[in-house]
């Protein structure tokens, strides 16, 4: 009679819990009622901006690529202006200076943008960019990279970048099998390390980027990927959402693990409805115990290469002190 109840408890936990979940999502996400929240409206223009910024970033983007998204990027930005610029007068510089980039990208590669161009002056004179955030894509090479790795823990973190193109080398296993351990060292809930990686290597790496979706255009580029699940089964009642928590934490040690035994990545999430996820279950044989949590693509760095610039808002956006 007592285990029953206690099932019982557990299954009105689970009730409670999607509810105020379902609530929530109805309320916050940002695809419910997007341009009415500044907030929303700011992380999906983000979302759009670094669009650019990553086509600008593949070994051989397509002359001209990118147009439609452009125009679409800057007549959100000339919406926001009406309704939010007050609000956040800073907003506006990132994304603005990343679709000057673009112009002059677009335009040394042969391509007269002029409705863009025209619709980008209309809306930079009113708003000051004088000062530019980084933004576009940077150049850099493995030399450096390397060598500012092992500076300081500062130059550690800047050092490391997305990348979306590679040699065509397999890393040995050693070196994967290095940072994996590494990666191990990460914290978690009552050290239950209910995390598990999965390995793909050549084309069924290529199979599971083509999957995800994210890595369009660059799919067989890199040539390892390890896709960070964790098992559900690690968790009880009072947790439902420490799996994520978990295996974040250790998808971001991985992260760091592999770029300190000097390899390129870039992360790629898995963030998806049930339909989209049950797939990935049946095609991989990935066991329906275990949530997606992050795809982390992996290769040997060029000699040189460009980024995007992906710049960081400052902390007084991002801290709320108490």
């Amino acid at each position: 009679m007592l285990i029953i109840k206690r099932l019982k408890k557990t299954q009105e936990s689970f009730l409670f819990e999607t509810f105020f979940f379902w609530r929530s999502l109805c309320k916050n996400n940002a695809s419910m009622h997007t341009d009415s929240c500044r907030e929303k409206m700011e992380y999906t223009l983000l979302r759009e901006n670094h669009i650019i910024e990553k086509g600008m970033s593949m070994r051989n983007p397509k002359k001209g690529f990118g147009q439609e998204k452009v125009l679409a990027l800057l007549k959100r930005l000339i919406k926001y202006k009406q309704l939010y610029h007050e609000e956040n007068p800073l907003f506006l510089r990132y994304p603005l200076t990343t679709i000057d980039e673009y112009i002059f990208y677009t335009k040394k590669n042969g391509f007269n943008i002029p409705e863009i161009e025209s619709l980008f002056n209309q809306l930079a004179k009113d708003v000051n960019i004088s000062t530019k955030p980084a933004s576009g894509i940077i150049p850099r090479t493995k030399e450096d990279i390397l060598k500012e790795r092992n500076i300081d823990y500062s130059h550690f973190l800047e050092s490391r970048h997305s990348i979306r193109y590679f040699s065509k080398n397999v890393p040995s296993q050693d070196l994967l099998d290095k940072a994996l351990t590494l990666a191990q060292r990460t914290p978690s809930a009552c050290n239950r390390q209910g995390w598990k990686v999965h390995q793909f290597i050549g084309s069924k790496c290529t199979d599971l980027l083509k999957w995800q979706g994210g890595a369009r255009g660059f799919e067989e580029e890199p040539t390892v990927a390890f896709l960070v699940t964790a098992n559900l089964r690690a968790f009880l009642h009072h947790e439902p959402f420490q799996a994520y928590v978990d295996g974040g934490m250790y998808a971001m040690s991985l992260i760091y693990a592999i770029h300190d035994v000097g390899l390129g990545s870039i992360p790629l999430s898995c963030g998806f409805q049930h339909s989209k996820i049950s797939k990935l279950y049946k095609m991989f044989d990935i066991p329906k115990n275990e949530v997606p949590i992050e795809i982390i693509a992996v290769g040997e760095m060029l000699d040189s290469f460009n980024v995007a610039a992906s710049s960081r808002k400052d902390i007084s956006i991002t801290t709320v002190k108490h």
